[in-house]
């Protein structure tokens, strides 16, 4: 499975980037003005890398979740558990199984983004 790293060091760097503020920094201080390494320091502190999925992954996720949440059906006790897990997997975050719509349309929207970059790869 691959990584992508979504990191703060990421963000940040991004941002900076985007704004020009990478360009005077390193005009004042040089190619070594110690933002890589921030950036790697901000990554390890506040990041949790997120996997893309793989065929199975996606084909199950197709099939079983994307299938069920358009027809606005609930999850059998087997499908839910294996949401669950794949969630789970690709974020590195534990959750408790809950009943909530809410609770679980969030997860499902988390799931169908990187489902979504997955299939771009």
């Amino acid at each position: 499975m691959k990584s992508k790293n979504q990191g703060l060091g990421d963000k940040v760097a991004a941002i900076t980037k985007a704004t020009g503020i990478e360009k005077i920094v390193k005009t004042f201080f040089g190619d070594d003005c110690g933002c890589d390494e921030r950036r790697d320091r901000l990554n390890k502190m506040f990041s949790r890398p997120v996997k893309m999925m793989d065929s199975a992954q996606r084909k199950f996720f197709e099939e079983e979740i994307m299938a069920r949440y358009k027809k606005s059906q609930n999850l059998t006790r087997h499908v839910g558990d294996a949401f669950y897990k794949l969630y789970e997997e690709l974020l590195s975050k534990k959750k408790q199984r809950t009943t909530c719509a809410s609770c679980n349309k969030n997860m499902y929207i988390e799931l169908l983004k990187i489902y979504e970059s997955s299939c771009d790869e």
